[in-house]
């Protein structure tokens, strides 16, 4: 299987920084709360926690497990360890690697609402529209690719391939 390079670690550098500059002039009225979809936005949370952090915004931090996907098959959407009473009257924002189908995304944000945050929005780091179930659309976005397995920054195949610093589109005829 090989990895053909889609997005440079230069490109998600720069554009991590611009989003962090972004939410830092959307949100400099209120304390953000940021709602990291694991394992896959952790790369993507943490790098934006440092690029927010420059901005002189630091954000508080809540991790919520989801299990989605075994290989190339999703399966339902599985949350753990997460209370959405947490974000009771705080600026939330729900991040995510990849909003593909974006059934991830949706029943995470449908369950952070049962808590009434003041807001409530999505940031992803890949928005990838043509497979799109979900009425789900992210509120920031890092970048949108088309098609292909997406993989690299904290996006995976079996787990495998989050540790690379670029984003990839596996070459595989299953994809």
């Amino acid at each position: 299987m090989q990895i053909v390079p889609l997005i440079s670690a230069d490109a998600i550098r720069a554009r991590i920084a611009e989003l962090a500059a972004q939410l830092a002039r959307d949100y400099a009225h209120a304390p953000l709360t940021l709602v990291c979809i694991l394992e896959g936005a952790r790369r993507f949370t943490d790098a934006l926690a440092i690029e927010l952090a420059k901005q002189r915004v630091a954000p508080e931090r809540v991790d919520v497990r989801v299990r989605r996907t075994q290989g190339t098959r999703l399966e339902p959407v599985a949350i753990e360890r997460f209370d959405p009473e947490a974000l009771a009257d705080r600026e939330v924002i729900v991040l995510d690697d990849i909003a593909d189908e974006g059934a991830t995304l949706r029943a995470v944000l449908d369950i952070a609402a049962l808590g009434e945050p003041r807001s409530l929005r999505s940031a992803v780091l890949v928005d990838k529209r043509e497979r799109r179930v979900a009425a789900v659309k992210p509120d920031y976005a890092g970048f949108t690719v088309e098609s292909g397995w997406v993989v690299g920054f904290g996006m995976d195949l079996d787990g495998a391939y989050r540790e690379l610093d670029f984003i990839g589109v596996l070459e595989d005829d299953r994809f």
